[in-house]
């Protein structure tokens, strides 16, 4: 999701070490190179778990800096349905000075794990649309798009301001790890101006553990696209 991607721009819950949760690949004991690994529990990880990490990048001499936490809050109510709820907390620096500080809600159930929206700060109300089901376990080479996301100003849901799809893909990292990648769309509401697309990389391992991430946003210019990449500290 865009909290989770916006919200990630805003709100990204990323994490360098955290317990794997319930699908476990059997271990690598041998030189066999592991192609199959628990999605589900990765994300599980990725956006319901209690974490924090630092990422940073530097941009014409300065260094920018975003830290995360996440914090799971229950049971709650959300959208009319009962939901697991849990808080993002972005602070943005550069330089070591604080530039902005934004929380936001990620909404969801599980078993299995479906996304239903989130909620900002700034008064934002998403309903997400799960299209396809997060895989227990997926391969190297898989991919898939799994959800859509509108987005309104407020929980009147009177004036939608965004409209995202998010996709998920395996990639082979080392022998025994991957990198799971978490793309978020351009907005594809008509007349919308480009905001460029959002990319989260998570190195992962067969119990579904993070090990390293890395933040790419990616805008167009003038001369081409460019990347900005946060990278684990």
């Amino acid at each position: 999701m865009k909290t989770i991607a916006l919200c990630l721009l805003a709100s990204l819950a990323l994490s360098a070490c955290t317990t794997a949760i319930n699908t476990e690949i059997t271990s690598n004991n041998s030189n066999q190179t592991v192609i199959e690994f628990p999605v589900e529990t990765a994300m599980i990880n990725i956006y319901t778990e209690t974490r924090s990490e630092d990422l940073s990048t530097v941009v014409y001499d300065l260094k920018m800096a975003k830290e995360f936490t996440v914090m799971p809050k229950g049971t709650t109510v959300f959208n009319n349905q009962q939901v697991q709820s849990a808080e993002i907390v972005t602070l943005s620096k550069v330089e070591g000075q604080v530039v902005d500080n934004s929380v936001g809600v990620n909404y969801f159930t599980l078993n299995p794990l479906v996304f239903h929206g989130f909620t900002k700060d700034s008064g934002e109300y998403s309903i997400a649309t799960q299209s396809a089901t997060i895989p227990k376990v997926a391969s190297v080479g898989d991919s898939s798009t799994y959800l859509t996301e509108n987005v309104y100003s407020d929980s009147s849901k009177s004036q939608q301001v965004e409209k995202f799809t998010q996709s998920w893909s395996l990639t082979q990292a080392t022998k025994d790890t991957a990198w799971l990648r978490i793309t978020s769309s351009e907005n594809l509401l008509v007349g919308s101006e480009p905001d460029g697309t959002v990319d989260e990389y998570y190195r992962i391992n067969s119990k579904g553990d993070l090990l390293n991430s890395e933040l790419n946003f990616t805008y167009q210019t003038q001369d081409g696209f460019e990347i900005i990449a946060y990278m684990s500290e």
